[in-house]
């Protein structure tokens, strides 16, 4: 990549969260890639609360605070202030919706090694011989550290709706605590990487440290709500010194395949994407939850069908949260 100079004052104030722009291709083509990186929740208030330039040449108004609620949720003062504050009645909710999806090939897996003891397992004989007192063998059973990348989209079209935010966001942390509960150690990458002509946005907003446990509060603030994307996401973009016509719906989801090739990521690496592209309607949780395991190719590692059962349970309740907004 090659840095594309700039002087905008948020690169200056904020060097730690705003990056100078920089020259990429994906594939044969040419783009600018506007970046912004936040290691935490609170990370991402504080720049924030610092009222940061916005870029009043491109975003003449600013949606993040003029769209409707009906559209983008909770207004964006109290959007901002949810970044920090503890987490509404909806998140026990949310809780009640973490359901147990080991199956077999996903439990953990082990491997031993020999070692030595006083008594006990087979006789060593030529260590018995050699007057070793520890001349019996077992075996001992350790776990073998398995690792898993994953990254999760924080954007998608306009026209997604809050029942198909909501359920996919049920549907990540599920597969997420899975895994932990498998004895993977999972490195988390939630970020946007939107385009608008030549040039590309790419936000990063961490909530999981690697080798860290889940953050279930960090995942339901940043998952379950449009007004994460739609005032949150929506303001930082409105701060980068971007040039193209970003007003004009903010830019456009890149799909899996060209952020699979503009971030490199690795052919392994799991990547949830937009509700739409993963067969998420939004209108009934076992059927997208069923489409999502399709479409991510875990058949053979998810107790679909368990999961469906429990998950039809919930149906009647799971959207009332969002009737209520």
């Amino acid at each position: 990549m090659k840095i594309v100079r700039s002087s905008r004052e948020n690169q200056i104030n904020f060097p730690d969260n705003i990056f100078e722009p920089q020259e990429c291709y994906v594939g044969d083509r040419e783009y600018v890639m506007y970046t912004a990186r936040f290691n935490n929740l609170y990370d991402l208030y504080k720049y924030l609360k610092s009222k940061p330039v916005t870029n009043s040449e491109v975003f003449t108004t600013l949606y993040s605070v003029e769209n409707s609620s009906g559209f983008a949720g909770k207004p964006y003062d109290e959007a901002v202030e949810d970044l920090v504050s503890e987490v509404d009645p909806g998140y026990e909710e949310f809780l009640t919706l973490q359901k147990d999806l080991n199956s077999a090939s996903l439990r953990e897996v082990h491997k031993y090694r020999t070692v030595g003891t006083v008594a006990g397992g087979h006789l060593n004989i030529p260590a018995y011989s050699q007057g070793n007192p520890l001349c019996y063998e077992t075996e001992e059973r350790i776990k073998k550290p398995r690792f898993i990348r994953i990254h999760v989209l924080l954007s998608y079209y306009w026209g997604t709706t809050k029942a198909q935010v909501l359920n996919r966001a049920i549907i990540i942390t599920n597969i997420l605590k899975a895994l932990e509960n498998a004895g993977y150690n999972v490195d988390l990458d939630t970020f946007e990487l939107s385009s608008k002509g030549k040039e590309l946005i790419h936000l990063i907003v961490q909530v999981k440290r690697y080798g860290e446990r889940l953050n279930m509060a960090a995942l339901y603030k940043t998952l379950c709500h449009v007004e994460f994307l739609r005032r949150i996401l929506f303001r930082i973009l409105e701060t980068l010194d971007v040039t193209e016509d970003w007003s004009d719906g903010y830019g456009s989801t890149c799909d899996e395949s060209f952020v699979r090739k503009a971030l490199n990521l690795g052919k392994d690496d799991i990547f949830f994407d937009q509700p739409r592209s993963m067969g998420i309607r939004g209108e009934n949780l076992a059927k997208d939850f069923e489409a999502a395991i399709k479409h991510l190719n875990l058949e053979d590692k998810i107790d679909v069908a368990k999961a469906k059962a429990e998950f039809e349970k919930d149906v009647k309740c799971l959207h009332l949260n969002i009737e209520q907004d």
